[in-house]
């Protein structure tokens, strides 16, 4: 969806707490997004929070970055200096875009709703994490919740990145008319299938996600347990978090065999074209963007049987799913597709032929941009 054909480029303001270098999911996305746009010749503007050390204005691969929201400090002033700020800053640069996209829920969603009859743009808001404590259930637990569902609700568009956050929104209010399905993309020019395939990489397992309670990486330790007492296999643990130096001491105590701690990685397609299988054991997820990065690099995905991972795969047909709170059952899992190899390259086949029709970057980025045109 290129600026062509007689129609003029787009403005297009992408509203975040977090952007570069501070990114988790939703960021990291909406970040993909904005570079594909600004390449097609549109104009992304991103209205972000000060941070200490960054420049308060920057651009990136064509992305125009505004550091400019001024927040009290984490705590119960923060939602309220976050949505005045934004609110101000919206105004301050409403001549700037055409309309606006909240990448998250909710205080960037209720200072679009608060104003938005002031903005003269569209506002599309896009849910990053469903469950508790996901966007919604942020919001509905938040002091004043029946007011700022209904700001939310002033909104002109809503883009649901599951099942369960169509179902969050609907369960919210916004009119079904106005809630789009649009799933996170994969830039398939960066993540691709490995042909080749060493016994060290066919015996290989990869979470890669943050190290918090939520990606449960403590059952994936358990479940390694019970699956690695010979050291058959090798388990890589990628990225970083809170909970790092207590996995690590636990892998120490529980003297378990071939597991690496990575750490940040900064090549994702480095570090999973070093293993056949993905494995992510979370409670609960949106549209969790390293599966996709997984599925289109040709693993085999073995994930917990919970919203927005169910979404992508399907049992037996593109990876395995097994219970969030049954290690053994994990354990199994990994086990099948670790010693079937014919099973395993079927799934993995399955899943990135899946990531190819479903979850194109370029098609996620261009059924945006419909969608803009015609709100616009």
């Amino acid at each position: 969806m290129a600026a062509a054909d007689g129609q003029r480029p787009l403005r297009i303001a992408i509203c975040l707490s977090h952007f570069h270098p501070r990114v988790g999911g939703a960021e990291r996305q909406m970040q993909q997004l904005a570079e594909r746009w600004a390449r097609w010749g549109h104009e992304p503007l991103v209205l972000t929070r000060r941070v200490p050390g960054l420049p308060r204005r920057e651009t990136l691969r064509g992305v125009e970055i505004r550091r400019v929201s001024r927040t009290c400090p984490l705590g119960p002033l923060f939602g309220l200096s976050f949505i005045g700020s934004l609110s101000a800053n919206l105004i301050r640069f409403s001549r700037r875009y055409d309309v606006v996209v909240d990448g998250q829920v909710p205080w960037e969603a209720v200072a679009t709703g608060l104003i938005c009859g002031w903005l003269g743009a569209p506002t599309i808001v896009v849910p990053a994490l469903t469950g508790p404590p996901g966007d919604v259930q942020q919001l509905r637990a938040a002091r004043g919740s029946h007011l700022l569902c209904r700001l939310v609700r002033n909104n002109r568009c809503f883009i649901a990145i599951s099942s369960e956050a169509r179902a969050e929104l609907l369960a919210l209010g916004c009119p079904p008319d106005r809630v789009h399905s649009v799933p996170y993309g994969v830039d398939l020019e960066h993540f691709k299938a490995t042909a080749a395939e060493t016994s060290d990489r066919s015996k290989t397992v990869l979470y890669l996600a943050r190290l918090v309670d939520v990606k449960n990486p403590q059952s994936l330790l358990r479940a390694w347990r019970r699956l690695n007492g010979d050291g058959r296999y090798r388990l890589l643990i990628a990225g970083p978090g809170p909970l790092a130096e207590e996995l690590v001491a636990t892998s120490h105590r529980e003297q378990l065999r071939n597991v690496e701690f990575l750490g940040q990685v900064d090549d994702v397609p480095a570090v999973l074209r070093q293993a056949s299988v993905f494995v992510l054991p979370s409670l609960r997820e949106g549209c969790p963007n390293s599966l996709l990065e997984s599925m289109a690099s040709g693993l085999c995905p073995v994930v917990s049987r919970v919203p927005g991972c169910a979404d992508l795969v399907r049992h037996e047909v593109n990876g395995l799913l097994f219970d969030y709170d049954d290690d053994a059952q994990l354990a199994a899992a990994l086990a099948r597709v670790l010693d079937d190899a014919p099973l395993r390259d079927r799934l993995a086949a399955s899943a990135r032929q899946q990531i190819v029709e479903q979850h194109n970057l370029d098609d996620i980025a261009a059924r945006f941009v419909a969608l803009f045109r015609e709100l616009v």
